[in-house]
């Protein structure tokens, strides 16, 4: 009755066999992604920083436009309205 049976032991063998595989696969590959996390985390303070830098370029360029088409406007309201208003007889 105090006999064991050989299933048990070879299950633990198996398992620590696995673990041991587990561990070396896991280890290079944590390194691997805290690696590919610190690069894709500098990336992205680059990639925020251009955009920041684009986003203001940009919106100076907006600026820019937007003032000189007001420019003409202005420019055009003495040569169009005054002018017209010039030609109207007056009655008196």
């Amino acid at each position: 009755m105090s006999t064991l049976s050989i299933h048990p032991i070879e299950y633990l063998r198996l398992h620590l066999h696995y673990d041991e595989i587990s561990t070396r696969l896991i280890t290079p590959l944590r390194l691997l992604l805290k690696k590919v996390f610190e690069l894709s985390e500098e990336a992205a303070t680059i990639a925020v920083v251009l955009f920041t830098l684009g986003l203001v370029i940009f919106s100076c360029m907006i600026i820019v436009q937007s003032a000189s088409l007001a420019a003409s406007y202005d420019a055009a309201i003495p040569e169009i309205v005054l002018s017209s208003l010039q030609a109207i007889p007056t009655v008196m």
